[in-house]
């Protein structure tokens, strides 16, 4: 019997795809039930050895030394996403564990929402749809995007997209990164130093990754290098921002708001960001489309029957040093 152990809560909850694609290679998929959750290491380490997988689709997840460690027949960690830092790729390795993820399969998602945000804050959409229900008339005045200097920290995939439609408004557009994209500058992006970027720009997106250097790169002294006018988005990772510092700031009316797909922690019951009213939260939505649903369910699937299965080793594999332990 040849098992897929689901402990993502989203492939397969949206669309039937990479469900149907494994059962037709032959797999078994086996979902992580609510009763089982929260998911710590140990929990997750004895799901593993009672399920024996072959395979784990995972979303946020820890993918420590001590789950994968559980049980020999785990050969692959597949990520319902992107970002892997849940998982220890190192560890993964040295027990001759593929890891892979889905990258460009929610690209356009994230983007879209970052964007959403972005207008949202602008023109006050949320105040002035809570003002109108209540019986409020109050004229909310905004800013136009295109008269505005939009800041993308990260230009990779989710990056570029971003800037692709703030270019299509007219906006001015500033990227910070470590490897530059030469093909945004076609839409008039400019590198610059992250300090600059922070000084110069009236709404900051990020899209970095999560890894050491980048973990509390918006801290308080990036917050007071922000204009008082300035928003901040992040539909990346929670950590990327020292939370209480972007609290503070936001209280004091330092910078004029944030809006946040992600925290440090999730669920974020305790966060003080969501006290304040210069904030728009949400629940970590920014993949969730039926389209990237679709996308990345199907990109697990394939890419778990193309090591397993088919002996290949596809272009979306982190570490195919793997495969040859």
């Amino acid at each position: 019997m040849r098992v897929v152990l689901v402990s993502s809560r989203s492939f397969g909850n949206v669309v039937t795809i990479g469900n149907d694609l494994l059962r037709d290679a032959g797999f078994q998929v086996h979902r992580v039930s609510e009763e089982e959750r929260p998911l710590d290491d140990a929990t997750l380490a004895a799901i593993v050895l009672r399920e024996a997988p072959e395979v784990i689709i995972t979303g946020a997840e820890p993918m420590s030394e001590t789950v994968l460690a559980a049980h020999d027949n785990l050969r692959m960690i597949m990520k319902h996403g992107v970002g892997v830092d849940n998982i220890d790729l190192g560890a993964a390795t040295s027990h001759g564990i593929v890891v892979a993820n889905a990258p460009g399969t929610n690209s356009e998602a994230v983007a879209e929402l970052a964007f959403g945000f972005i207008l949202s804050m602008l023109r006050g959409i949320c105040p002035a749809n809570a003002s109108t229900r209540v019986g409020g008339w109050k004229r909310y005045m905004g800013h136009e995007l295109g008269a505005m200097t939009l800041g993308i920290v990260g230009t990779g995939r989710i990056g570029a997209s971003v800037a692709r439609r703030a270019h299509a408004f007219g906006a001015s557009l500033l990227g910070f990164d470590v490897v530059e994209n030469e093909e945004l500058r076609v839409y008039g992006l400019r590198y610059v130093p992250l300090n600059r970027l922070l000084k110069e720009a009236d709404v900051i997106t990020l899209h970095a990754p999560l890894m050491p250097q980048t973990e509390k790169m918006i801290g308080k002294e990036q917050l007071e290098a922000m204009k008082p006018s300035a928003f901040l988005v992040n539909c990346a990772r929670g950590e990327l921002v020292d939370e209480l510092a972007l609290y503070e700031h936001l209280k004091a009316g330092a910078i004029a708001g944030a809006a946040v797909d992600v925290f440090a922690t999730e669920p974020p019951q305790d966060s003080p960001l969501l006290s304040l009213d210069n904030v728009l939260a949400t629940p970590h939505i920014g993949a969730y489309t039926y389209e990237a649903m679709e996308a990345m369910d199907r990109l697990c699937a394939e890419t778990t029957i193309d090591v397993l299965v088919r002996g290949k080793t596809p272009s979306n594999l982190l570490n195919p040093e793997a495969v040859r332990k």
